[in-house]
């Protein structure tokens, strides 16, 4: 069984230069378990994706962005995507996937999944 990552330690309320829209929790085909937050920064919106990372180690970042879109978590239209490695408060790896979706009238890549908002 894959981990959840775990947000417990983190403040969503929003600041001046981060604001916190909302996320979404849910399972992709392998059964690990997925969460995306969608948040803006300086006008951009932006969605992380978090999947951890036990067994997916090795995968290029290729591979990784096909897993998205074979989940119908996002839709890539402007490959501007970062992918980097972050640890939890349970000591869990995960992918932190990156993802620009729009700004100033551009939309950059689609996020599939229903937002909810965040509960401050």
């Amino acid at each position: 069984m894959y981990p959840m990552i775990n947000r417990e330690n983190v403040d969503f309320s929003s600041d001046t230069e981060v604001c916190n829209i909302g996320y979404w929790e849910g399972v992709i085909a392998d059964k690990r378990p997925c969460r995306v937050e969608e948040w803006v920064f300086h006008g951009v919106l932006n969605a992380t994706v978090f999947i951890s990372l036990e067994g997916l180690e090795n995968l290029s970042q290729k591979e990784i962005k096909e897993m998205l879109l074979k989940n119908n978590i996002v839709e890539i239209i402007d490959d501007d995507i970062y992918i980097t490695e972050v640890e939890d408060i349970d000591d869990n790896m995960f992918l932190s996937i990156n993802i620009p979706l729009d700004g100033n009238g551009n939309i950059f890549n689609k996020c599939l999944v229903d937002i909810r908002s965040f509960d401050i």
